[in-house]
């Protein structure tokens, strides 16, 4: 027996049906969001940060409450906008770590850490990460831009102050490039894979849930 739709309730039911497949695949953005960058928001810290030449450099980043016992680490990014050698990290107390012109200490009751730099130099300039070394999962971390320049006053951009560090923040100061260990090429290579797993599984639900769509129509 053949039952007669009305036409306004199927155009209800179909706009129903287009409003949730649209209302998942927003959810399934910000899930592919969260997962390819995870921790993302956890960390805040200045976008740029611009110090006058020979001068002393403090910058803070902010992270929410529950990482007070986690490390926090300052390190220089690479051309690929990654870190492969820490400059300087505290463990996890609040008892001030120094390196070379480099210090590092945290303040669990304010959520936020500290990094100074003592005499800048031209070398130090570039794009540095504060971040947040967590157990289970990769870190997470913000990225700040290092300017040096001959002014004689240094301006800090950004909501929070959050110091970035290079890899010429050691002891010596010579400026010379962070080695790279295996242990940290196999974790880089461990989180790429599991990128692009992720996102290919991703990208074929997508894929399912337009082609249901379609057939529906």
């Amino acid at each position: 027996m053949w039952t007669w739709l009305h036409p306004a309730r199927f155009f209800v039911t179909n706009h129903r049906e287009k409003s949730t497949l649209g209302a998942r695949s927003w959810k399934m953005r910000i899930f592919l969001v969260w997962i390819l960058f995870p921790g993302v928001w956890a960390v805040k810290g200045p976008k740029q940060v611009t110090a006058d030449q020979g001068s002393l450099l403090a910058v803070s980043c902010s992270y929410k409450p529950g990482y007070e016992l986690n490390s926090k680490y300052w390190c220089r990014q690479s051309s690929l906008r990654f870190c492969f050698t820490d400059i300087i990290q505290t463990s996890g107390s609040e008892v001030t770590v120094t390196q070379g012109r480099v210090s590092i200490r945290d303040n669990h009751t304010a959520h936020s850490f500290t990094v100074t730099l003592s005499g800048v130099t031209p070398g130090d300039a570039g794009r540095y990460s504060c971040g947040v070394k967590r157990k289970l999962w990769f870190s997470t971390s913000h990225t700040t831009r290092v300017m040096v320049s001959a002014a004689a006053s240094t301006t800090t951009e950004g909501s929070n102050v959050g110091l970035l560090t290079s890899s010429a923040l050691g002891s010596s100061g010579c400026g010379e490039p962070p080695v790279l260990s295996q242990l940290s090429v196999t974790h880089l290579l461990l989180l790429l894979s599991l990128k692009f797993l992720i996102a290919l599984a991703l990208v074929c639900g997508a894929a399912w849930m337009r082609s249901r769509c379609r057939s529906h129509n």
